[in-house]
This record gives structure tokens, sequence and C-alpha cells, in this order.
């Protein structure tokens, strides 16, 4: 503002000092001229003054112009202030956000340390927990182990009580102690076939039969009836053909030239076979022929389906149509046989020289190595487990499947092995020691644990827990020859002319014994055969 005011001043001085020139210039000319330049000299000072008025006017445009200019140097300069603020401002924000990016890159630094230590606590107290919960387990494993054991045991003492308690008359006690032998047995995965348990059931329910053949003759062979029909069929040596059915004993045939050996029945017929080479056949009431075989000691008959019978000697094999009641081919041996069974690949031959063979439908015979491992004298094919039992000469029952492996041995017999017979899950045999032992198969699984409850139990190397390689067994005074199942119930034929009946379910023996009892253990029975640190049960 001071600029301007110096420059009106400056504007009013240049203006008077025109002015004054001016008149000095007239005052001159009109001295020198006079009067008659007078005129020129008006012209003159109207020509400035016009001239001082456009410069008046191009002054205050110019004037304007410098105050727009002026004004738009301070916009300017104001604009460039704010932009050198906001500059700075940026840079101050810069500045900041890099220090916030340092600061978050150092968070997150320390958040991603604290992620890995807090993965790595929770990792350790997962492997932690992991072991506590395995400690605990193996705890409770161990209680559990030693829980079940004792409760086995007891099984075990129950049965032999009971047995001692009907021996002593005691029936009523012994029924309960029978019983709960089996429960703790049952209850605690335990093997309810165990011998103790098992005998004490046979003696409550009478599970033990016996039909006297007259004559005392010796019984050689025992076969089941047909489906629909409940009981058996036997033979012995002084020609004797016996029916066993509703608790009777019915001689079909006896005719003392005949030595029978071997049986076979079917829904219309009975086969008979004597070791002097005669095939008998009876319908169930009397003899209808009798089919001479050549000369051999003829000891077996094999059903092998589509009505056929192969009839086995030591050294011949015989084929013979049921419905022709004709034989037909027969196939000389070289060597003698032991035994012969029928299985999916054809007839398996057993040599008395411990050797093995397989002979087809087409009579071809083909040599195989002997999987028992010694002389086989009894064998049987299960179709639904695809093995096959080999009872041999010093009493082993061995196991062997579709490849001739051998599976699970059992210690069984001190003696040769004379019969075996399946009824689904049981295996029977029977032997010159005088035992018939009946095997219970699900825990047995020929070397296959089916059961994954078997806690507790030691187990041989085919995981097989051991309390179950003890069968129950039925003793005698004669020797078993042969034995048959049917469902429930097996039958024996014996050296001394009896055929005896057994039960061979251990569920339907403890249903029957369970219907028999009046009463449970009392609380001071209960303490007195049980214990005072298990929970009282009434078993009734």
């Amino acid at each position: 503002m001071k600029i301007r005011g110096s420059n009106i001043l400056l504007q009013f001085a240049v203006t008077a000092l025109v002015v004054a020139a001016v008149a000095w210039i007239a005052y001159s000319t009109g001295k020198t001229h006079g009067a008659g330049d007078y005129d020129e000299l008006q012209n003159e000072v109207e020509m400035l003054k016009s001239r001082e008025k456009d410069a008046a006017i191009v002054k205050r445009v110019s004037q304007q112009m410098e105050d727009i200019a002026y004004e738009q140097m301070n916009v300017s300069n104001m604009q460039r202030d704010r932009a050198e603020e906001q500059t700075r401002l940026a840079e101050a924000n810069a500045a900041r956000a890099e220090e916030q990016s340092r600061l978050a890159q150092d968070n997150a630094a320390k958040a991603q340390q604290q992620s890995i230590l807090a993965q790595r606590n929770a990792e350790n107290a997962r492997m932690a927990a992991e072991e506590a919960r395995e400690q605990r387990d193996a705890a409770t494993y161990a209680k559990s182990v030693s829980d079940t054991l004792s409760f086995r045991t007891l099984s075990r003492s129950l049965g032999t009580v009971a047995t001692a308690k009907y021996e002593s008359k005691e029936t009523e006690l012994a029924d309960i102690l029978s019983y709960a032998s089996w429960y703790f047995a049952d209850k605690y995965n335990g093997n309810p076939y165990q011998n103790e348990t098992f005998k004490a059931l046979s003696e409550a329910t009478g599970a033990v039969s016996t039909y006297t053949i007259p004559h005392r003759s010796v019984v050689h062979d025992v076969v089941p009836l047909p489906a629909g029909r409940k009981g058996c069929t036997a033979v012995t040596n002084y020609g004797e053909v016996v029916l066993v059915e509703g608790g009777r004993m019915k001689m079909l045939f006896s005719n003392k030239d005949y030595d029978f050996r071997a049986v076979c029945a079917d829904e219309r017929h009975v086969f008979a076979l004597s070791h002097d080479g005669q095939l008998c056949v009876c319908d169930y009431e009397k003899l209808q022929s009798a089919i001479p075989l050549s000369q051999d000691d003829w000891f077996d008959i094999l059903d092998v389906g589509a009505g056929e019978l192969v009839l086995v000697g030591r050294r011949t094999l015989t084929w013979f149509d049921r419905k022709s009641m004709k034989t037909g081919l027969t196939q000389k041996l070289q060597r003698p046989l032991s035994t012969a069974v029928l299985r999916d690949n054809g007839i398996t031959l057993f040599y008395q020289d411990g050797s093995c063979a397989v002979i087809d439908k087409a009579g071809k015979i083909s040599s195989r190595s002997n999987m028992a491992g010694s002389v086989v004298t009894a064998a049987l094919y299960s179709k639904a487990q695809h093995v096959t039992y080999l009872g041999v000469t010093n009493g082993d029952i061995i196991v062997v499947d579709a490849a001739d492996k051998v599976v699970t041995k059992l210690n069984a017999h001190s003696s040769r092995v004379t019969g075996l017979s399946l009824s689904g899950d049981i295996l029977v045999s029977s032997s010159y020691d005088k035992e018939v032992y009946v095997w219970n198969l699900p825990k047995l699984q020929l070397g296959v644990d089916r059961d994954k409850s078997r806690q507790g139990t030691e187990s041989t190397k085919t995981g097989t827990p051991t309390e179950w390689l003890v069968p129950a067994n039925y003793s005698s005074d004669a020797w078993p020859l042969a034995v048959c199942t049917d469902g429930a119930w097996a039958w024996a034929g014996m050296s001394d002319g009896k055929i005896v009946k057994m039960c061979i379910s251990v569920s339907l023996m403890s249903k029957q014994t369970y219907g028999k009892m009046r009463r449970g253990l009392t609380p001071d029975e209960w303490i007195q055969y049980v214990g005072v640190g298990i929970g009282y049960v009434n078993l009734k």
C-alpha cells in the first residue's frame, strides 16, 4: 500500500510539471510569437490534455492490471504456502505412516513369534494330554485286566465247587453255582466252554445219555440222521445197524457175518460198509440188499454228492450210484490209506506211510506234500470255513487252509485221533486216549482274532487266547472210535458197545439250568462263594 501512495504523488508531480511547462511555453510563445500563435498553442494544450487523459486511462488500466497481478500473486503465494503446508503435512503423514508400518511389521513379527510359541505350547499340551490319556487308559486297562482275570478265575472256581456239590447231593445249590459259573464266564468274555463250567452245566442238565447195544460189540461208526430227523445211526463189528431217535434205540439189521466199519444215511436209506467187502442197504426198517465189493479192508464212506458215494478201502476206491444201487468206477491204489476226505479240489488221500495225494473226478491221482507232517488218522473239511482239520497219530489236530498251509495247531489228545466232527463253531474230536473234546472255535479263529474284546487274556503266537486252547472233555472207560454232531448234540460210538449222546451247547445248558433254578444265591451264600468285594447280583 505504501508503494501505491508514492505513485499517486509522483503522478501529481508529473502533471504539475506538465502544466507548468505548458504555461512556460505559452508565455514564451506569447512573447516570441505573440497572439498569432495562441491557437496553435491551444491545440497543443488540448492534445496534451488528450494525451494526459489517455495516459490516465492507460495508467488506470495498468493500475488495475497491476492490482490483478498483485491479487493473483497473493493467491499464488497463498496457494504456494498452502502447497508447502500440505507437502509438510504429507511428509509428516508419510513419516508417521512409515513409522506405523515399521511398528506394524514389528508387531507382526512379534505376533508370528507368539503364534509359533502358542502352537508349540498347544502341541506340548496335546502331547501331554495324549500321554495322560494313554496312562489313564493303561491304568484302566490294567484294572480291567485284573478284574477280568479275577472274574474268570472265579468262574472256574464256581464250576469246581458246583461239581463238588453235585457229588455231595446238594443239587439245588449246585445248580445255582453252575449257572453262576457260566454267568461270570459269559459276562467277562471268558470261555464258557472251560472244563469246570462245562462239566458243571452238564451235571445240572443231565447232558449225557448212554445207549447200550447188546452183545457188547464195538461201535465203529456213527452218523447223524438226515435233515428233519433228530438222532443218529450207528454200525458195529457184530454186523448191527442201529437207529437212535426220539430217545429210543432200534435195531435195523443184525448179522454177525458182517463186520461193519462205516455208515452213511440219507432220507430213504442207510448204507453200512463191512470191512470184508459187502455194502448193505437198509430202508430204516430192514435190509434191502447186500452188494459185494472187491477184496480189501474197507473202512469209510464218502458222500460226494450228485447221488454218489465213494467207498474207501485201504487200497481201493469204488464209486457207488445210490439211484441205480450199482457200483461204478474202481480205482486201485499203490499204497495203503490211513484216511481220506472230500475237499473242493477232489478227494485228498492220506497214506499210512505219511504221504498224500489228490484224486479228481476223472480218477487222476496227483501227489501232494503232507501238510500235517505226520500220519493222518482222521480228517474233516469245512466248506464254510475253507479249512481242513487233520487229526494225527500223536493226538494233535492240524488246521490247514485251501492252499494246504498250516494256520493253527491244536495240542489236543495224547493218542491217535479217531474222529472229527463240526457243528457251527463247535469242533468235537475223539481219540484212543478215551477222551471226547469239545472245542469252541469262535475264539480260536484259526489263527485270526475275530473277538476284539479279549482284554486280559494271554495269547499264543497265532493270536488265540491260551484259555481257549483247553477244550471241555467227556471222559470214558472205553475208546471213542467215532463222533458226529447234530446241532446242539454230539454222538460218540464207543469200543464197549455204547452210543453216548452229549450236549455240546453251553448256551442251551445254561438256559436249562436257569429254568431249573428256584432261587439265586442268598446274600450270605454270595459272600461265601463269590466274595465280599463283588456287588451282590440276584441271579434268578
